[in-house]
């Protein structure tokens, strides 16, 4: 063979063999896209993340996985995936929760005999403290594997509770700032100096538990006898809250004897017209219209009340007006129910006016 035909030769093997291996990876399979996980993540064969089918372990600390199947953008997939990373590991504290846990939030937040207008104020006042959030939570760890995004959470439960005992000990700084406080007055203008005071403990409750639920121990800081004692000066506050009622027209005359009976049994001392009218605090203004019908056996009573709270000066501190219903066989039994609903929407509308007119 001479030497321009072995070139030649060369040469044709050379560019066959580079068809070939162009050939050989337009056709090989391509591999899961790892580049989000940690370098010292461990793989399945699939590709699928280790600690997606076993979270790791570790004192002191908490993890949660979160897994969704890719539509379209893997970021956005792997952005879902961490909100349920975040969501499991917060489950997964629950689970671990002991059975002491309920109870002893039960005995923290409970006051004992409190009437429904305690209650009321005290759960309007929880309404406004904002849900504590876990710093600490942070996304350790992503992976986008077989059309799945997966993600870990991780919490250092020893650094959540630290950062929460703090902020439970500042709150519980202003409540003692409060404990030599003899405020003057009426029983509302009393109320406007101590009322923050629910806000408060409200407030470390939150804190309370939460610090309950990361803590390695599970356990609720109850609230101290002190602060307690501040507590129930409130409740004494709101039980001496005197209430006289005002009618406007006939259908609301119709309603007194049912509404004295249920705003007296929420815990508002009540008077009524005739009576004196020294020490009133605050005056129902009721005006309403009835309304009734009867079907399959069943008597239906509606009332459109319509309802302001104003104080001993005339101040109007809140008006309203809402629909209650009465359903029963008997026809004064309805109208109870419906005169029922009214007082228990009215002691609503107090506990917030008192909350936030008061503050």
């Amino acid at each position: 063979m001479t030497h321009q035909a072995h070139c030649h030769m060369l040469k044709n093997l050379v560019a066959a063999g580079c068809c070939l291996l162009l050939a050989a990876c337009a056709s090989a399979p391509s591999q899961p896209d790892n580049s989000m996980a940690d370098n010292d993540t461990r793989l399945s064969r699939d590709g699928t993340p280790d600690w997606a089918v076993t979270p790791p372990s570790a004192a002191g600390m908490a993890y949660g996985v979160g897994s969704i199947e890719v539509y379209g953008d893997p970021a956005s997939a792997v952005k879902r995936a961490s909100e349920l990373a975040r969501v499991d590991l917060v489950s997964q504290l629950r689970v671990t929760i002991s059975g002491d846990f309920s109870s002893t939030v039960t005995e923290t937040a409970a006051t004992g005999t409190a009437t429904r207008v305690q209650r009321s104020v005290s759960q309007y006042a929880r309404s406004q403290v904002a849900e504590v959030q876990l710093d600490e939570v942070s996304i350790t760890d992503a992976s986008v594997a077989n059309g799945y995004a997966y993600a870990l959470a991780e919490l250092d439960r020893t650094a959540a509770s630290a950062r929460l005992r703090q902020q439970m000990a500042e709150v519980e700084q202003q409540l003692d700032q409060y404990a030599n406080v003899q405020p003057q007055g009426d029983t509302l203008q009393q109320l406007r100096v101590m009322l923050p005071i629910l806000g408060l403990i409200a407030e470390r409750q939150a804190f309370a538990e939460k610090l309950g639920l990361v803590s390695v121990q599970h356990r609720v800081p109850a609230l101290s006898a002190e602060h307690k004692a501040l507590q129930q000066r409130v409740y004494t506050l709101l039980d001496q809250l005197t209430v006289r009622l005002s009618f406007d027209n006939d259908d609301a005359r119709l309603m007194q004897g049912a509404l004295i009976e249920t705003l007296t049994s929420q815990g508002l001392r009540m008077q009524t017209p005739g009576q004196p009218q020294n020490n009133i605090d605050l005056v129902f203004g009721v005006s309403a219209e009835r309304s009734s019908r009867q079907q399959g056996g069943r008597f239906y009573a509606f009332v459109q009340a319509r309802i302001t709270i104003a104080d001993r000066d005339g101040r109007v501190l809140s008006s309203f007006s809402d629909t209650a219903r009465g359903v029963s066989g008997l026809e004064a039994n309805a109208w109870q129910g419906a005169a029922e609903a009214v007082a228990d929407k009215l002691q609503q509308e107090l506990a917030q006016t008192l909350a936030e007119r008061l503050q």
